[in-house]
């Protein structure tokens, strides 16, 4: 056997070896997922792609979500109806689907992001003291009340038990800031 001989079949094994690992159904599903999950800082946007990063794809086709803090989470899960059609239009072409995502931020590696990177929230430094405060004995104004529920319910693109969180949310902090004023803890 020459040289020329012997590189030539190593040559062909190799290739049919490159031939089989390459086909294999498994490495062909990574690479389908580790194409898509590339396009996430396109379809979440510049807001949240140093606050949120695809960990990986479920058997049942549910997108799981990292994201830096609670704030990340919730504020993707308004936009998810949005991002999963987004995600589909590149994941349907690579012949995956997306049914649904699930935003966590109780997964997020705090090692891959800087404390100082982090998005901060303001905090007012003079806390009020709340400690007699009672939502329910605070009274507000029905036709705000009606304009808030309204602009809640408008928002279609979150589900209804997101848009009653919502509205309970708003109103909740409603009551907080009036009961502050009136009883003179703002500073």
């Amino acid at each position: 056997m020459s040289n020329k001989e012997f590189f030539y079949t190593d040559f062909n094994s190799l290739g049919n070896v490159m031939n089989t690992v390459l086909n294999a159904p498994a490495l062909k599903n990574s690479m389908k997922k580790a194409t898509l999950f590339k396009f996430w800082a396109k379809i979440a946007g510049k807001k949240f792609e140093k606050y949120s990063r695809i960990e990986s794809l479920t058997a049942h086709n549910v997108l799981v979500v990292a994201c830096a803090n609670a704030a990340v989470s919730s504020e993707l899960l308004m936009f998810k109806s949005d991002l999963l059609k987004k995600l589909n239009e590149y994941a349907i072409p690579l012949g995956l689907e997306i049914e649904d995502i699930n935003f966590s931020h109780k997964i997020w590696k705090n090692d891959i992001l800087n404390k100082e990177e982090m998005p901060q929230t303001e905090v007012n430094p003079h806390k009020p003291d709340l400690s007699g405060f009672n939502p329910d004995n605070i009274e507000l104004d029905e036709e705000e009340v009606a304009s808030i529920r309204k602009s809640v319910d408008n928002n279609k693109f979150a589900s209804e038990e997101q848009r009653k969180k919502m509205f309970d949310a708003i109103i909740l902090d409603l009551k907080t800031q009036k009961y502050i004023k009136e009883n003179g803890l703002a500073h």
